[in-house]
């Protein structure tokens, strides 16, 4: 090449260098050589990958880093409040038919697993004992059904799963004094409480308190329904507590307030084969409640009554019979699960079938028959009671 060629050639290189360096002062070099490999196939990708600078992160990138983390929010289900379950159901009485099949067979004679199952899981169950343990005493003259028991089979309402047992009815003392007090002692010895009736008026009156998951459960039972004055209890005499003036159980009432969380009364009340409270059942509950009853469970009429709320507080006017007689017929169980901030009423139908009782599987004909006897309330599928 000759001395002109050679400064052409020169000169093109001091060019090429010079506006090299432009471009890399200008900071658009990487663009211009990946241009220029993929135009002429000169490099590779690597020599490009190895030259290009770190590429700077934008203004709003960079915020980005100096933001606070976001934290995940992990939902949690919140455990649903566990309640205190007291159950409750109507009049027991045991046949000499069923006393038979139960001492033969057991429990399952009386109940069926089921059901014994549900009675067993409460916290409580209650209901009328609608008889007296006894062997000694004769039958009250002119009366037409007279009621007592062998106190052997005070296991029967323990296999049962029973708590405590109202004793103010219109049979406890079908056989006179000397079988209640066979009663008090072989529930005492069973371990199953007891309330509206004692060796005196203190006893008979007296209230029944259960600390159950930090709260004081209270009972108290009264009649309404006696055949004759001298049943009553007093200072003297064994009987019964009875409310035909509400007087002294408003004022029982009262004082157990003052010392439990909740308040349950079991009164005998109403007309027998009657599915409609008397207008004394209204009065009276609603004094109970006033005075700071919780809940009113009604027996004796032998059928169910209906279901009525007052100030908030759950009436049953008749729970009828649970385990009482030979032939069929129909009941329910009552469960008022007690919330911190609420009390939630739930029924459960029962049938009783050759001795034997049974959960409903069918239960809508039976809400429908409740909803019919009863005051301003409905009933859910799952047989929750609201107003």
């Amino acid at each position: 090449m000759g001395t002109i060629g050679s400064l052409v050639v020169l000169g093109l290189a001091i060019a090429v260098c010079y506006f090299s360096g432009l471009l890399d002062f200008a900071g658009i070099r990487e663009e211009v050589l990946s241009s220029s490999v993929e135009a002429t196939g000169v490099g590779t990708a690597a020599a490009v990958k190895t030259e290009a600078k770190p590429r700077e992160p934008k203004a709003a990138e960079q915020e980005d880093e100096f933001q606070e983390p976001i934290e995940a929010v992990i939902q949690t289900e919140t455990p649903e409040e566990e309640g205190i379950r007291l159950l409750f159901a109507g009049d027991l009485y045991l046949t000499e038919l069923l006393q038979d099949k139960y001492r033969r067979t057991g429990i399952q004679a009386a109940a069926t697993e089921e059901l014994l199952t549900l009675l067993r899981d409460g916290d409580l169950f209650i209901l009328n004992q609608e008889f007296p343990f006894g062997t000694t005493g004769e039958a009250m003259e002119e009366k037409e059904y007279t009621f007592r028991v062998s106190p052997d089979l005070v296991s029967v309402p323990l296999d049962l799963g029973v708590d405590l047992v109202t004793l103010a009815n219109n049979h406890m003392l079908d056989f006179g004094r000397g079988p209640l007090t066979e009663t008090l002692a072989a529930l005492d010895e069973a371990g199953i409480a007891h309330v509206g009736a004692g060796e005196d008026l203190e006893e008979a009156k007296a209230l029944k308190t259960f600390e159950i998951k930090g709260k004081t459960i209270g009972f108290l039972g009264a009649s309404r329904v006696i055949p004759e004055a001298s049943w009553n209890a007093s200072k003297y005499n064994s009987g019964l507590f009875t409310t035909y003036d509400a007087t002294q159980l408003v004022e029982e009432i009262q004082k157990a307030k003052e010392t439990c969380d909740f308040v349950a009364v079991l009164v005998h009340w109403g007309i027998e084969r009657n599915p409609y409270p008397e207008e004394y059942q209204k009065t009276l509950a609603r004094q109970y409640i006033d005075a700071g009853a919780d809940a009113v469970i009604g027996s004796h009429p032998h059928v169910l009554q209906g279901i009525e709320y007052y100030k908030g507080k759950p009436i049953f006017y008749s729970l009828g019979n649970f385990i009482f007689g030979n032939g069929a017929y129909e009941s329910i169980v009552v469960e008022l699960e007690l919330l911190e901030s609420e009390t939630r009423v739930r029924v459960f139908p029962c049938a009783s079938e050759g001795n034997q009782m049974r959960l409903l599987e069918e239960k809508q004909n039976y809400y429908q028959q409740l909803l019919e006897l009863s005051f301003g309330i409905r009933i859910l599928e799952d047989g929750s009671v609201i107003e």
